[in-house]
């Protein structure tokens, strides 16, 4: 989580319950913002590189990574019982809890089709759409979900890229579709791709071992725009 302390956000609280006015270079009250959200697949099938071209394959995580647009986690939804007492007088009780169980994720698609390709051949090594059955290459003879899914790391940052606020960690993931159908193309519009995939997902987790685990990737990210800002030039 960002470095942040929640007493000193109270004490600005109350300053500001008439103006709702979190500004001025004294302001310790840092309003969150969106747009800074990183994603990385851990455990991609194994037998996924028999089913995408050879030149994707071994990269397929970190073309995953970059090219996610936008991502909308599950939430959750708490029903309750309702009782009725004397005179129509109602009250409650936590009922039961509906949790969402799936996270789309929008990608970017890029000349070579790779985030089809990586979708295309992840449900096909599930589902032949041919034959209608998982394929026999799928880790030998054992059918079990450890062979076909994976896991999802999920986090946002403050603008530093490296302050971890919101992190989550999804098991149990795989695509619920083939986006062939993305593919289709009018000769009067010309415009990108953007390629949006639902996931399913068995459990999320939000422990702090998630979160220390999205902050040593969060660091890899800012070693990365270190280093294009430190070495670029010396490719010319």
């Amino acid at each position: 989580m960002a470095k942040t302390s929640f007493s000193a956000y109270a004490g600005a609280a109350s300053e500001n319950l008439l103006s709702r006015r979190w500004g001025g270079k004294t302001a310790i009250a840092e309003p969150a913002v969106s747009g800074y959200h990183f994603i990385r697949f851990s455990g991609l099938p194994n037998d996924l590189n028999n089913y995408i071209p050879s030149g994707i394959g071994g990269e397929a995580v970190d073309i995953l990574s970059a090219a996610c647009l936008s991502v909308t986690p599950p939430g959750g939804t708490l029903s309750k019982v309702e009782f009725t007492g004397l005179g129509g007088v109602k009250f409650a009780t936590p009922g039961q809890l509906d949790m969402g169980n799936s996270v789309s994720i929008k990608f970017l698609e890029f000349s070579g089709l790779p985030i089809l390709q990586i979708m295309h051949g992840w449900v096909k090594m599930m589902r032949d759409y041919r034959t209608g059955i998982a394929s026999s290459e799928t880790s030998g003879t054992l059918y079990k979900k450890s062979n076909y899914a994976a896991t999802l790391f999920y986090w946002t940052t403050t603008p530093n890229v490296t302050e971890v606020e919101y992190a989550a960690c999804y098991d149990g993931v795989f695509p619920l579709k083939d986006p062939q159908d993305l593919f289709s193309s009018d000769v009067e519009t010309v415009g990108r791709i953007d390629t949006e995939i639902e996931f399913n997902v068995d459990y999320a987790w939000h422990e702090p071992w998630v979160n220390s685990k999205c902050e040593g990737y969060a660091q890899e990210v800012s070693a990365y725009a270190s280093g294009i800002v430190n070495e670029y030039g010396s490719n010319y």
